[in-house]
């Protein structure tokens, strides 16, 4: 323990924070929570954004965690205000992501006793305990840099998930003499030494082994690790969407993130052992568990609740990713032959036919596609929000590198890209970032434009313009013949965000998409793009194949 020192409560929040390496948190000031806000100015050793509403900070927290691998932290005051964060919270919930929130309280005589105060939650904590792993108050000026700690453990421990911690702010307020623990350093989950036996011996009698991985990799830090392991096995690798740069995709042994297509599909029927890292075999990824897996199913999985609750693994190894993966390695070295199976050009043509089929049946997503990706330099970093554009690129966009494709996968969360790049700029500033979202999703959260004009953050928004909510408007129409409620007024993307302050531009062919897209990176500005151009339902969507084909194969 260090020696005690005298503070207040809002400077017992920074000091911890600092203690854990947090040098970045977004946040907007509240009546509650004033008492954080004057020791940060004091301290001044964080960085802090102002952000435009709750919800943006949040998903600026979750993308700046998401781009470095550190925690991302949120401020926010009382009642409304963290309820904002609540959907935020759901969304690094469902993607493993290490989002912390520290809100403020009503004072703490008051609590559960509606007596109508301002900002008065009934039983705010309740309100975010199902999307967090952790959430707790500190009663005490003393105790907040115990529970501070135990939320970093928390959000650090195997899976990465979020917490939250609320303090009233007379806690804030109130002084007292404070020590500080040590800070939380994580330790990685060590295989079973039976498991790793068995998955090698499987894996080295293999003919045809093949490897799915998903973001538990990249959290693991192990993505030279699953390399070294594919090229030792001469084994394709797949990754799911929130995997993707895990294995670079212009390698010879990456199959891409496209295994919901069918050719990809009747691939991994031909292969007798999946080795799968990180992942946890979602309804998508797993098109609605009706995948044939091979024979052998191995499972690496840090988080024991999710080892068999949709796949029933043939050999589970309940580990930290790259601690297996280094324990599989050494053992598959010890025993392999110099010649590992060579499968280079048959995944080469696997990735062909499915960009042929997908040229075939949409040409235009394709050209979407390829236009983005020879508008960005390799190293850029793609933020989504839910959009037809981002569902193509989710499949067929080539990343090459972990951290560099963020996506919000298990919640869906319109809103997210804006902000969520804008975090992801703030921890990655030497690299491009580019956000992909809808006209619809833009403007969920368009207000924290304002941020990155005022802290001088030079990302790159495209809005794909339809004027409507275009992934319902399909899904209607197959439904029941029409669409409904769907179709929306929105200003003039341009001159909002020239109003804003940042740049504008309007694209109105793909090649022109690459050269503004390349242009708006180079101009080191904010910059929206409006890109009313006709996006196709991806071909790889559930449901969406037979909305392309008619009887006799050819495009409808």
């Amino acid at each position: 323990m260090d020696q005690q020192q005298r503070l207040t409560g809002g400077e017992a929040v920074v000091q911890s924070l600092v203690e854990h390496g947090v040098d970045t948190v977004f946040g907007i000031p509240g009546a509650h929570n004033l008492s954080v806000y004057e020791a940060l100015r004091a301290d001044g050793r964080i960085r802090h954004i102002l952000c435009r509403h709750e919800q943006g900070a949040a998903f600026m927290a979750d993308g700046y965690a998401r781009a470095s691998g550190k925690v991302g932290v949120c401020l926010s005051t009382s009642g409304p205000a963290f309820l904002n964060v609540s959907t935020p919270l759901g969304t690094a919930y469902c993607d493993s992501s290490p989002v912390l929130c520290v809100a403020s309280q009503i004072p703490s005589e008051a609590i559960g006793k509606e007596k109508g105060y301002i900002h008065e939650c009934r039983d705010q904590l309740g309100c975010v305990r199902p999307v967090t792993r952790w959430c707790a108050r500190a009663n005490t000026a003393g105790e907040i840099p115990s529970i501070m700690r135990e939320a970093f453990a928390q959000m650090l421990t195997g899976r990465p998930r979020p917490a939250a911690v609320e303090i009233p702010c007379d806690v804030l307020d109130d002084s007292a003499d404070i020590s500080f623990p040590q800070a939380f350093t994580p330790e990685r989950l060590q295989p079973d030494t039976v498991a790793i036996a068995r998955a090698a011996l499987a894996l080295r009698e293999a003919q045809r082994p093949v490897i799915w991985a998903g973001n538990g990799v990249i959290s693991s830090n192990a993505v030279a690790e699953l390399r070294h392991l594919a090229e030792q096995l001469g084994a394709p690798v797949f990754s799911t969407v929130l995997g993707k740069g895990v294995f670079p995709e212009d390698h010879p042994l990456s199959a891409g993130s496209a295994l919901v297509h069918p050719l990809a599909q009747n691939y991994l029927k031909n292969c007798d052992v999946l080795l799968a890292v990180g992942t946890r075999f979602t309804q998508e990824e797993a098109c609605d568990w009706q995948l044939t897996i091979p024979e052998v199913l191995i499972h690496i999985e840090v988080d024991p609740e999710e080892m068999g609750r949709n796949l029933e693994p043939t050999i589970p190894v309940l580990s930290d990713a790259r601690e297996a993966l280094r324990t599989l390695r050494h053992e598959i070295a010890s025993a392999t032959s110099d010649a590992p199976l060579i499968r280079h050009a048959e995944v080469t043509e696997l990735r062909k036919q499915i960009i042929a089929d997908c040229r075939t049946l949409a040409p235009a997503g394709m050209q979407l596609v390829e236009s983005l990706r020879a508008g960005m330099p390799r190293e850029a970093v793609v933020v989504n929000d839910l959009c037809m554009g981002a569902y193509w690129c989710r499949r067929l966009l080539d990343c090459y590198e972990p951290r560099n494709y963020i996506y919000p996968w298990g919640f869906c969360t319109l809103g997210f890209g804006l902000p969520a790049g804008i975090g992801a700029k703030l921890a990655r500033p030497d690299r491009p970032v580019v956000v992909l979202n809808g006209d619809g999703g833009f403007l969920f959260n368009c207000q924290e434009l304002a941020v990155a004009v005022q802290f001088d953050i030079p990302l790159v928004v495209l809005t794909f313009n339809n004027a409507s909510y275009g992934v319902l408007k399909p899904q209607q129409t197959e439904r029941y013949g029409h669409a409904h409620a769907v179709d929306l007024v929105n200003p003039d993307f341009v001159t909002l965000a020239q109003s804003f302050g940042a740049a504008g531009a309007r694209v109105n062919s793909w090649d022109e998409l690459r050269t503004t897209l390349d242009h708006a990176i180079q101009s080191g500005r904010p910059t929206v793009i409006d890109v009313p151009l006709h996006v196709p339902l991806p071909v790889m969507e559930p449901g969406a194949r037979a909305l392309f084909e008619s009887q006799d194969g050819t495009p409808t």
